[in-house]
């Protein structure tokens, strides 16, 4: 995908993360399903307003690099624009809950757009996540419809009532509203794009739909 043709849409900022959003854009319009294009929409409507980057690191972005080095020919433009804007981005973890089990201390991820981050929207957050090897990101669901661009690594993912399924870097996966989904890494980490659409503020918990909120 290094071809890739991107262009700009007016009002802003030229900074590593426009570049970024540009590329996601791109590849949603090419996607063409529901949840991409609403995505692909939701970065046309962004703001110009841009807020500092806060760069902070977490031990398992060590191997952000690596996983950008295997990252396939399908994702290489996604990735390039990753390694440009890596040094500014700011990676956290969930919040500390009993039911993630070993998933608390084996993720990071980071959020550039959304309430209060580089890019502020009340209407779409944005990032990178990383599940080290051999990790169970247990069943969740929430508020905002989701979805997930695998960019390097091998993956196995649950959603709503389909079985679980073998992810493919380059190929979104559709997470609609309070539909149950988990992960399942394989080996090695896994890095993926995420973004949350719509109800940002809404709710999310551990489990499944029929089960109690946490």
């Amino acid at each position: 995908m290094s071809s890739l043709h991107v262009e700009p849409w007016a009002g802003k900022a030229d900074t590593p993360e426009d570049t970024f959003l540009a590329v996601l854009r791109d590849m949603a319009l090419r996607d063409g399903r529901a949840l991409p294009r609403k995505l692909a929409d939701e970065i046309e409507r962004l703001p110009a307003a841009r807020l500092p980057a806060r760069p902070k690191r977490q031990p398992l972005v060590a191997q952000l690099e690596g996983l950008l080095s295997r990252a396939p020919q399908d994702v290489s433009a996604l990735a390039g624009a990753v390694a440009a804007v890596q040094g500014r981005l700011h990676w956290e973890k969930s919040p500390a809950n009993p039911k993630a089990g070993e998933f608390q201390h084996r993720h990071c991820f980071c959020t550039l757009t959304g309430p209060k981050r580089v890019i502020p929207s009340d209407r779409l957050q944005v990032g990178l996540f990383m599940i080290d090897g051999a990790t169970f990101y247990p069943h969740h669901l929430h508020s905002a419809d989701e979805v997930y661009l695998p960019l390097s690594g091998d993956a196995v993912c649950a959603v709503g009532s389909k079985g679980p399924r073998a992810t493919k870097p380059g190929r979104f996966i559709q997470i609609p509203s309070w539909s149950g989904h988990a992960v399942w890494t394989g080996s090695r980490p896994i890095l993926m794009v995420w973004a949350w659409l719509g109800d940002l503020a809404g709710g999310y918990r551990y489990g499944l739909p029929d089960a109690d909120e946490a």
